[in-house]
């Protein structure tokens, strides 16, 4: 018999949707009930989605920023906003718990968990805070503008998670040994259709001049990359996901699309800003990515980091990459590409899928 499982998801951006919808379909095939708490996009993602039992809104938390980046300091400062803002996130899952008595919750970069310790609810976690700081730590070169938001956002989020869940899975690109024993590191968690698409995927990169179509997939965030394509002529056509302009015969506007993957399976090329779900995808797809790091952002910064060091891509920025671009189709070679390293497997949806199941298992009644 079937569990009730809740999910609570920030809708900042589409990433965080996208990962926990495809851990919750083998979890609802295995029949378990599915619970959504969501905000924002993860409202509009979820709505109808055969999946899910019952979708509830909630308020979403937020990023401080100064001048257009993301200010850790910025973060802190608001502090008496983000703890009022908790607190109603907490009443708001208080009100669900009342009717409704999850086996086990997992969340997704949502905080306000005191309802469900209180509650001795299991708390699964899918975050890869775990990763973020491991191989920034290993590095010693990180630039300083990353510096306040890794040791006042991600940093913290990572002792977080080691304090307050029974279990964090963590999505990572290449296996590893975990920091905490809390922690489990599965292979990227990418939406079932990208995974079918992987395995038609060419297993070399197309040269430069051989690409036809690239997709710029920016952000579902408000910090969304704006790069500028009007002073460009480009030999290629350029689909934008993401964000809206007036199309021209060279560049199409899409917009926020609930649906990305035909653009992403006829892309020869992919420019991407560095949030996980993005770049796990763009890994799977083995295309050639570039990565636009937010201005700011530790995580995306290791993101972007990780996809180069991994020789599938560049780290870029939205001023010049149209500037990189065109200067490796003038060349026809991808120069600075590092020799390629294997990634870990596709499987990661199923593996966390599992795991939530043994933490179901682990709490149950003898």
């Amino acid at each position: 018999m079937g569990s009730d499982i809740l999910f609570l998801i920030n809708g900042l951006g589409m990433g965080n949707s996208t990962r926990c919808h495809a851990v919750m379909q083998p979890l609802a095939e295995r029949g378990h009930r599915i619970h959504v708490l969501t905000s924002g996009n993860g409202l509009k993602y979820f709505a109808g989605k055969p999946e899910v039992t019952s979708l509830h809104a909630m308020e979403a938390l937020f990023y401080s920023q100064r001048k257009g980046r993301i200010s850790g300091w910025q973060t802190l400062l608001a502090g008496r906003q983000l703890l009022r803002l908790a607190q109603s996130k907490r009443t708001q899952l208080e009100k669900l718990l009342a009717h409704l008595q999850p086996a086990v919750a997992v969340t997704d970069s949502e905080y306000a968990l005191g309802p469900l310790r209180r509650a001795g609810v299991p708390i699964a976690a899918l975050n890869n805070s775990e990763v973020v700081v491991s191989e920034y730590l290993r590095w010693h070169d990180n630039p300083r503008s990353v510096r306040s938001q890794f040791w006042f956002i991600e940093f913290p989020d990572y002792l977080f998670h080691r304090r307050y869940c029974d279990l964090v899975l963590s999505p990572s690109p290449h296996p590893g040994q975990p920091r905490h024993p809390k922690f489990r590191r599965v292979g990227l968690i990418v939406r079932r259709a990208v995974r079918s698409a992987a395995q038609a995927a060419i297993p070399t990169y197309p040269l430069p001049r051989e690409i036809r179509n690239v997709v710029f997939m920016l952000s579902g965030s408000i910090f969304a990359s704006a790069v500028p394509l009007d002073t460009f002529e480009e030999p290629f056509h350029i689909d934008v996901v993401g964000r809206d302009g007036t199309s021209t015969p060279r560049v199409t506007y899409h917009g926020r699309l609930m649906d990305n993957l035909p653009l992403l399976a006829r892309a020869d090329a992919l420019v991407i800003n560095g949030g996980y779900s993005a770049v796990s995808e763009a890994l799977a797809l083995n295309k050639p990515t570039f990565v636009l790091p937010v201005a700011g952002h530790a995580e995306q910064y290791v993101n972007a980091r990780l996809v180069a060091d991994l020789g599938r891509g560049y780290v870029a920025h939205e001023e010049t990459v149209m500037d990189l671009l065109l200067g490796l189709y003038r060349t026809n070679a991808w120069s600075g590409l590092k020799e390629p390293q294997p990634i870990a497997g596709l499987a990661g949806a199923d593996v966390a899928a599992t795991a939530i199941e043994g933490l179901l298992a682990a709490r149950a009644p003898r």
